[in-house]
C-alpha cells in the first residue's frame, strides 16, 4: 500500500505552468509533472536492481488522480513480483499493436497490397468493392483467429437473402482467400470461409449465357452501323468499337481502353497489352481491311497522340464505359451483348472448317488440356490473318468467301 496521499483533484487542476519543469508529489513515487507549456503528465518513480527508474502513467486530466493512483498500485505489485513496470508497459503496447495487425481488416488490406499487381484493374476494383460493402463493416475490427464459421454465415446470409446471391458467394470466396493468406503468414489456424463454401444454403445461381448475335442479324446490324448523319443514332466511337468487336472477336474490356499507339493501321496489326486481356498475355490481332477502314474514319476525331484513347468518352477513365456498347446494341434494336459476337465468330468459323486451334487463339481462350497447352505454342498468325479477313468478308455479305487450306477450299455464303 502507498503511504499518505498528498494531492487532490483541486490541487492538480490548480497547478500552473512555470518557466521550468516542476513536480508536485502524491507520495510513494507518484507525482505530477508540469511543463512550461502547461501540459501535465503522471510519472511513477521506483527503484529496481538498485537503479532509479521512471514510467509514465498518462496525461492529466485525461488520466485522473484516482486512475493514476490505481496505475501506481499496479506498478508496485509488478515490482514486488520482480517485474519492471516500464518493460511490462512496452510489452503490453506491443501486444496491442500485434493484436491490431491481426484483425480481419488489417490482413484484408495487406492481402490486397500483396496481390494487386497481379490483378487487372477490374478485378481489383471488384474485390475492394465487395470487401467494403459486405465484409469489413462486420469483420474489419475483429481478430481474425476469433472469427468462426457461424458468425461469417450471419454476415453473408442477409446479403444472399436480399437477392444479391452472387455478391454473397463472391464475398465468401474473397474471405476464404484472406483467411488462407492469414494462415500462410501464421496469423490464424483455420479457414472458416473455406468451410462455408460447402454450406448448402448458398446455392449457385443459374448460369445465364450472354445473348449472341445470330447469323441472320449480321446484315441488319451492319446496315444500322453504316448509317450516317441524322440517321445514325450512335456516336462515331461506339459505331467503330462495335465494328471492331464484330470483326476481331475481342472482348469488350480489351477494346474499350485501346490507345492509338497500340494500333498499326498501315501494317494491319493491333497489339493489345496483357493488362487488358483476360489471360494476362499480350495479344496480337491481325486487322481485316474492314476494321482498318473503320478505324481510319475515326482517327481524325479522337487521335491526339500515341497515348490518346481510340474510343474516347466523357468518363472518369477517358474511354467508353463498361455497359456503353451493350446499351448501344439495345438502342439499335438488338437485344444481344458484345460478348455474344464471340459466339457468332466461333460458330461461323467452325462451321466453315477453320482450324479450331487458330480460332481459340484468336479468341484468347486458355487451352484446357495442360499437355496440349505445353506443346501448342504457335500463334497461328498467318492463318488467323486469312481467317479474320475471310470472316469480315462473310460479315459484309460477300457472295462467297474462299480460303486455301492445303488442297481444300471452303466456300461459304451468308
Amino acid at each position: 500500500m502507498a503511504g499518505e496521499r498528498l494531492l487532490s483533484e483541486s490541487s492538480c487542476r490548480a497547478s500552473k505552468a512555470k518557466e521550468s519543469i516542476y513536480y508536485i508529489n502524491d507520495g510513494a513515487g507518484l507525482r505530477l509533472r508540469i511543463r512550461p507549456n502547461g501540459s501535465k503528465n503522471w510519472i511513477f518513480r521506483y527503484r529496481l536492481n538498485a537503479k532509479e527508474r521512471n514510467v509514465g502513467l498518462g496525461s492529466y486530466p485525461k488520466t485522473t488522480l484516482a486512475i493514476a493512483r490505481s496505475k501506481a498500485d499496479e506498478c508496485r505489485e509488478m515490482i514486488e513480483e520482480g517485474k519492471n513496470p516500464s518493460t511490462e508497459r512496452k510489452l503490453k503496447r506491443a501486444r496491442l499493436i500485434e493484436k491490431e495487425a491481426h484483425t480481419f481488416g488489417s490482413i484484408a488490406h495487406e492481402w490486397i497490397s500483396h496481390n494487386k499487381e497481379y490483378w487487372s484493374k477490374k478485378h481489383l476494383k471488384r474485390n475492394e468493392g465487395l470487401l467494403k460493402l459486405y465484409l469489413l463493416p462486420n469483420l474489419g475490427r475483429l481478430p481474425i483467429h476469433e472469427i468462426e464459421e457461424h458468425f461469417l454465415f450471419t454476415v453473408l446470409k442477409p446479403v444472399y437473402d436480399s437477392g444479391r446471391k452472387e455478391s454473397a458467394r463472391r464475398s465468401r470466396s474473397i474471405a476464404a482467400a484472406i483467411f488462407s493468406f492469414a494462415k500462410d503468414t501464421h496469423r490464424c489456424n483455420s479457414n472458416p470461409a473455406k468451410d462455408l463454401g460447402e454450406n448448402s444454403y448458398f446455392k449457385k445461381p443459374k448460369v445465364i449465357h450472354l445473348a449472341a448475335l445470330s447469323q441472320s442479324e449480321v446484315a441488319p446490324l451492319l446496315e444500322e452501323l453504316a448509317k450516317t448523319g441524322n440517321h445514325q443514332r450512335l456516336k462515331p466511337q461506339n459505331v467503330c468499337a462495335l465494328l471492331v468487336a464484330l470483326y476481331t472477336g475481342l472482348r469488350d474490356h480489351a477494346i474499350r481502353g485501346a490507345t492509338w499507339g497500340e494500333i498499326d493501321l498501315e501494317g494491319g496489326i493491333w497489339v493489345v497489352p496483357g493488362s487488358r486481356m483476360k489471360s494476362g498475355r499480350k495479344h496480337l490481332i491481325p486487322l481485316p481491311s474492314q476494321a482498318i477502314k473503320a478505324l481510319n474514319r475515326l482517327k481524325p476525331m479522337t487521335f491526339r497522340g500515341a497515348e490518346s484513347f481510340v474510343f474516347t468518352a466523357n468518363t472518369q477513365a477517358g474511354y467508353i464505359a463498361e455497359n456503353t456498347l451493350r446499351l448501344a446494341l439495345h438502342r439499335l434494336g438488338f437485344k444481344v451483348t458484345v460478348h455474344g459476337f464471340r459466339s457468332l465468330m466461333t460458330d461461323v468459323l467452325n462451321e466453315n472448317g477453320f482450324n479450331s486451334d487458330a480460332i481459340e487463339r484468336q479468341l484468347d481462350h486458355q487451352q484446357q488440356n495442360q499437355v496440349r497447352r505445353a506443346y501448342l505454342r504457335s500463334d497461328f498468325w498467318l492463318e488467323r490473318k486469312e481467317m479474320l479477313q475471310w470472316y469480315a468478308d462473310w460479315c459484309c455479305g460477300a457472295k462467297s468467301a474462299a480460303r486455301s487450306n492445303g488442297l481444300e477450299t471452303v466456300q461459304a455464303t451468308r
